[in-house]
């Protein structure tokens, strides 16, 4: 990537600032989007190598200002509205999801971009008990989920009309540094350096959980790979474990002997018992596998938040 002009929207985000973060690294010229109002803590180590536009996704003339000045050779498009389950405006998630992946890839048309990177998720998927392959039904059972497939549909669709270079990558679970405290490790791990009670689901549901700088590995072969076209990957380590596993490992990592309250919390009323995706795809095209298994990725996240837990604790974040 070094040298490539490249755009990254939702750059505040976790996954986006990894992959922000990772695009330096290779080198690249890299323009980040984020809305107005956005806190972007995440970026502060690489501020200075970046340049940073204010765009709301769901105005298409800021969203082309934006990459007509950029002139992005590659765009990354991670930016979305509901990843954090508290977000449940269903208006909101269709103009940011649905409208604003519209926008970007109808002001990506005639600018010479050599591909559009559209991040999906598992969510699209539903529940499902089968092992899920790209081409499995949608079935999604949130505003979340509804609506990244509506976006997915459409962005390829548009690509297809308009050749332009398009995938889709669908991460499953996805944990490391930098996550908000309303995902699961790093509430289990700030919980347990607060010396707060971890207050759990009796956690018997399965989740496929990739340590992120192997998703990133993901999204840069993605981008790189130039017989690679209007496709769907499916990216995740492939193999489930019950939450109760992960729990363990984490705890294990800290070296802490209590244990958290099961069943302290009650399930969802949509819950999403098990996703294990099929990887076959991507390993096969991009020759992509996960790199830092998971307790390496585990005790990366654990020295990470307890070296910055004050970022955290009392933020808000």
């Amino acid at each position: 990537m070094k040298n490539q002009k490249v755009l990254v929207t939702g750059a505040n985000g976790f996954i986006g600032a990894h992959l922000a973060r990772r695009l330096v690294q290779e080198n690249a010229q890299v323009a980040v989007s984020v809305r107005e109002s956005s806190d972007v803590w995440r970026l502060d180590e690489i501020k200075a190598d970046i340049d940073i536009h204010k765009v709301d996704l769901r105005d298409f003339s800021a969203v082309e200002n934006c990459i007509k000045q950029t002139k992005p050779d590659f765009i990354f498009h991670v930016g979305a509205y509901g990843v954090d389950s508290r977000q449940k405006e269903y208006l909101t998630a269709a103009n940011t999801n649905i409208i604003g992946t519209m926008n970007m890839i109808n002001a990506t048309k005639s600018t010479g971009c050599k591909k559009f990177i559209n991040v999906g998720t598992c969510m699209e998927y539903g529940d499902k008990q089968e092992i899920i392959r790209e081409d499995a039904h949608l079935e999604p059972d949130s505003i979340y989920g509804s609506t990244k497939a509506s976006a997915t549909i459409i962005a390829h669709q548009i690509a297809a009309e308009h050749h332009i270079d398009i995938v889709t990558l669908r991460p499953f679970g996805i944990f490391g540094e930098k996550e908000g405290t309303h995902k699961f490790f790093p509430y289990i791990i700030l919980s347990i350096l607060e010396g707060k009670e971890v207050h759990l689901t009796p956690c018997e549901q399965y989740r496929d959980y990739c340590y992120i700088e192997n998703i990133m590995d993901g999204f840069i072969l993605a981008a790189q790979n130039e017989s690679v076209k209007n496709e769907i990957f499916n990216i995740g380590s492939g193999e489930v474990r019950k939450l109760k596993v992960y729990v363990d490992m984490i705890y294990k990592e800290m070296g802490i002997s209590q244990r958290p309250q099961y069943g302290a919390l009650a399930y969802r009323k949509n819950e999403v018992w098990k996703q294990q995706p099929d990887t076959s795809k991507i390993r096969n095209a991009l020759a992509w596998q996960p790199k830092v298994d998971l307790t390496e990725g585990i005790a990366r996240t654990v020295r990470w938040y307890q070296a910055n837990k004050n970022k955290f604790i009392g933020t808000g974040r």
